[in-house]
């Protein structure tokens, strides 16, 4: 079911890799990412391996979707992040979270896999340290491209 909705906004995200704001992304390669699910014990959501696959990580603005790389210092990070802010806060017992991104102010954008919520786990949180971002990842995947595109004719 993702991966339809990826396919539904493929021609969109085409053309936002196009833009200058997409220069320098790269497709991980099925071992990147096989090594790096092998190492942590865990899979990625089906529909964000489907985009680093085909189109790799999107840098078009906040949040910026990691790369595999970019994952392997943010994943254990999160991990430890995420077990401070369980502390702290009551979240959702049934969140499933997954890091995909990063802003550039220090949160993290997390993919809910029960869900499908995309949402920011918010860096130095006041009273509740979770905002929905999009309601999943292909939202959010068509903000950041429209974002992309727009920008690129604003350049024209």
């Amino acid at each position: 079911m993702e991966s339809i909705r990826l396919e539904s906004i493929r021609d969109l995200l085409v053309e936002a890799y196009n833009t200058t704001m997409g220069e320098g992304c790269t497709p991980e390669t099925q071992q990147n990412i096989e090594d790096f699910e092998q190492k942590y014990n865990v899979k990625l959501p089906a529909v964000y391996r489907e985009l680093l696959l085909e189109f790799g990580a999107c840098n078009f603005g906040d949040p910026a979707v990691y790369s595999v790389k970019e994952l392997n210092w943010a994943y254990p990070e999160f991990l430890e992040v995420y077990r401070e802010y369980e502390k702290e806060y009551e979240l959702p017992a049934e969140l499933q979270p997954f890091p995909i991104g990063g802003f550039g102010e220090g949160s993290i954008a997390i993919l809910d896999q029960n869900s499908g919520k995309v949402l920011m786990l918010i860096h130095d949180a006041g009273e509740l340290p979770l905002r929905e971002i999009a309601v999943d990842f292909n939202e959010l995947m068509t903000m950041l491209a429209e974002s992309a595109v727009w920008v690129q004719e604003q350049m024209k």
